[in-house]
């Protein structure tokens, strides 16, 4: 059986593991002031957005537009469903965009219609596809998508994989460090968010206080407070490292660095991170920040994600 995975392009992974395993990038267009970018996953244009728009302060207006329903159902029925044979569409929190929303629907629409699409390119057997909320953003989608493709390769059957991904939307972490408060205290007035207030906002510019940010079961709020930004990220990275030794729940820890990836291992914490996890098997795959999620937490954040058992961060 072939099966496919689809992702929009808020999921953090590394250029390179998404083209090696044929994952579909859904993607989304990013408006700041009056213009608007095309989000595709591609770091080349990812670094071009940043360089010359996510660093003004003058552009007060910035959103995501997620892909329609109708454009949904068009990729799968002009690609997908001659493609595969079962697809694995996993989005980001539906408490956060309508991806989830409009794939669903989309999905419902698809299985009336696929039939007549495959008879005519010779293709026999049903087609079906498990539209996943992921309950999490960014490396958090990550993480759920490169542990389908290690179940893929393990030949894992679709029922078998769907009932993992879904029991893992609920073990999922995703953590956000931003460099700067500016654009995350835009970004939650705007949605009326009041985790980051301006008085926390004006505080934690004068003093350096950072918000440690964690994304869980459709749930985005802060975990915990730090004075600078690399005392955050180490505080991430040792937090990860004694969660590999307790034993995760998928052997992957995704990272997402809206700046150079590779600046990332020379970050305080990340050699104990990165022994901790060649010690247990854990692959760590860090990527550049997505359009998406750097519009809201701004140029220069770093995000971690793993699977576990419930914990408290510290």
């Amino acid at each position: 059986m072939r099966i496919g995975i689809v992702v929009d392009s808020a999921c953090d992974l590394p250029k390179p593991f998404i083209e090696q395993n044929n994952i579909v990038v859904m993607p989304i267009s990013v408006r700041v002031g009056d213009k608007t970018f095309v989000d595709r996953r591609d770091p080349e244009e990812t670094w071009s957005f940043y360089a010359s728009h996510l660093d003004t302060r003058t552009e007060d207006h910035a959103e995501s537009v997620p892909w329609t329903q109708q454009q949904i159902e068009d990729l799968f029925l002009d690609r997908l469903v001659l493609e595969y044979d079962h697809v694995f569409c996993i989005t980001i929190t539906s408490a956060r965009s309508l991806i989830y929303d409009h794939a669903n629907k989309a999905s419902l629409n698809i299985i009336g219609r696929y039939k007549e699409r495959r008879r005519q390119a010779g293709l026999s057997g049903p087609f079906s596809v498990g539209v996943i909320n992921s309950r999490t953003m960014f490396t958090g989608q990550g993480v759920q998508a490169a542990e389908v493709v290690r179940l893929i390769r393990q030949g894992g059957t679709p029922s078998q994989i769907g009932a993992r991904i879904r029991q893992l939307t609920e073990e999922t972490y995703a953590f956000l460090m931003p460099a700067d408060l500016f654009h995350v205290y835009k970004r939650a007035s705007k949605r009326g968010d009041k985790s980051i207030n301006w008085g926390t906002y004006t505080v934690g510019q004068m003093l350096d206080v950072k918000p440690i940010l964690c994304s869980h079961r459709d749930q985005t709020g802060p975990v915990g407070k730090v004075r600078g930004f690399d005392t955050g990220v180490e505080k991430l990275f040792r937090n990860t490292a004694d969660q590999i030794r307790k034993g995760l729940k998928a052997p992957q820890v995704c990272i997402s660095y809206g700046g150079d990836p590779e600046q990332v291992k020379a970050m305080p914490g990340y050699a104990e991170l990165d022994r901790a996890a060649r010690e247990h098997g854990v692959d760590i795959m860090a990527s550049v920040m997505s359009m998406t999620a750097a519009v809201n937490v701004g140029s220069g954040a770093l995000s971690v994600a793993y699977a576990a058992g419930p914990h408290a961060f510290h």
